[in-house]
């Protein structure tokens, strides 16, 4: 039934008020519905071929009311009836915390994000932005740096990355399953400026909290602001000079009492209550093995980022059963991660 409710959508656009009344309306039966759309609306547009077209595309579709739709962004005013995804989304990948700012980041803001997003990040926080220029490509950079996942929520089709400036470094992260790129728009839209404001609820939606590195008085990261407060997600912004325009918007709303202020990555775990997570993952690094079989895996990362399974099985001085049966037993305890394409980092 997948490709009629695509094919419906591709049609008419489903708002999420039309998708329910239609869904209710037609139990749920979407090629009933299809059969109803007006029939110059469903010229040149194939079901089928529809399908077919994202599976040679590896787009994967998450459709509003499903198991697997990421249900913090299910219950946000308006949330996108069809979520296009290249790559995956995971129940591991939550909770998760945007991060938002300025295009043209000061020196000070680059600090307070490498600070604080590292930090968070290093506690296995899922980081969530736009990939716009700036603070939102830093924050993406810094992640995966951390070796943890990243989401970016694009303002145009899924099959393409813009700006084309981040293209080279994104489609690398993509590939090394580090990155997961989201859109509610289909392959081949064009970037257009109201879809911006559109994405930010996204990328609000889909997290716990959003923090705030700079905002100008007039700045788009504003609206992501209001947006989260609206979602009755908690905000953080980190406090800037009173003399800085970069810092205007931020801290008006922590003059406003709208934010609470960004001091570290601990701090904002610990008000979030992830406080927790972190200081196991602190706990665990501390009582890594120091001889046998673990022990012995583990100094295979001690200059890597990352390994593959059969680089590790290659590298190991164990039979393989034995090297991959130890790797499974690691990541259960926490001290190495999947980050996807059976590629293994240290924790």
């Amino acid at each position: 039934m997948h490709k009629y409710l695509l094919a419906t959508h591709r049609a008419i656009n489903l708002t999420p008020k039309r998708f329910e009344i239609l869904k209710k309306g037609y139990q749920n039966d979407w090629k009933k519905v299809w059969r109803q759309v007006y029939a110059k609306k469903k010229e040149n547009i194939n079901p089928d071929k529809i399908l077919q077209d994202l599976e040679d595309l590896n787009i994967k579709t998450y459709i509003l009311g499903e198991p697997d739709y990421p249900l913090s962004l299910a219950n946000i005013k308006s949330p996108p009836v069809v979520l296009f995804c290249r790559g995956e989304i995971q129940a591991s990948d939550f909770p998760s915390i945007s991060v938002v700012g300025s295009r043209k980041i000061s020196n000070y803001g680059k600090r307070a994000l490498e600070d604080i997003v590292s930090e968070i990040a290093r506690s296995n926080i899922t980081i969530i932005s736009g990939i716009a220029l700036g603070a939102d490509t830093l924050a993406h950079k810094i992640a995966i740096e951390n070796n943890t996942k990243t989401m970016a929520v694009l303002g145009n089709g899924i099959d393409h990355i813009y700006p084309k400036f981040n293209e080279k470094w994104a489609e690398k992260a993509f590939s090394e399953g580090r990155l997961t790129l989201l859109s509610e728009h289909w392959p081949g839209v064009k970037a257009r400026a109201e879809f911006f404001p559109m994405r930010n609820r996204i990328v609000t939606g889909l997290s716990i909290a959003t923090l705030i590195i700079e905002a100008a008085e007039k700045s788009g990261s504003l609206i992501s602001a209001g947006m989260a407060l609206d979602q009755n997600r908690d905000l953080f912004a980190v406090p800037g000079e009173i003399f800085s325009p970069q810092s205007a918007g931020t801290n008006r709303l922590l003059a406003e009492t709208k934010a609470q202020a960004a001091i570290s990555g601990s701090q904002i775990l610990e008000m979030l209550g992830l406080q927790k997570n972190h200081s196991q993952q602190k706990a665990l690094k501390q009582e890594l093995p120091t001889t046998g079989v673990e022990a012995e895996l583990l100094q295979l990362f001690k200059n890597e980022n990352s390994l593959h399974v059969n680089e590790i099985i290659r590298r190991a001085p164990f039979e393989s059963h034995v090297t991959s049966a130890t790797l499974s037993l690691m990541e259960i305890k926490g001290w190495v991660k999947n980050i996807g394409h059976q590629e293994y980092a240290q924790n």
